[in-house]
């Protein structure tokens, strides 16, 4: 069963209470349970991507700004080694 939210006008900072009342493994679940063929690792991936890419429109409507779509294509086109820490592209994991 899936839940609705409705985001009251009176609440300035709403994003904040969004991520303390949401349930990632919740929605996990819910999303493992409607595509059987994902792994629960992607189910839940897939919903933390939801959760922040929803916490980060009510973020930018709360400001009364608009995402930078230029930062994110930067990052969505694998030039996101300049936004991971500790990150040294000479360097590969074995």
């Amino acid at each position: 069963m899936a839940k609705l939210y409705k985001f009251p006008d009176k609440h300035k900072k709403y994003s904040k209470e969004f991520l303390k009342k949401i349930d990632p493994n919740a929605i996990g679940d819910f999303i493992k349970e409607k595509n059987p063929h994902i792994s629960i690792r992607a189910a839940d991936a897939l919903a933390l991507a939801i959760i922040y890419s929803t916490h980060l429109q009510l973020v930018f409507e709360e400001e009364g700004s608009i995402i930078p779509i230029d930062v994110m294509k930067e990052f969505e086109e694998n030039s996101h080694e300049q936004f991971l820490w500790n990150h040294d592209p000479k360097k590969t994991l074995h």
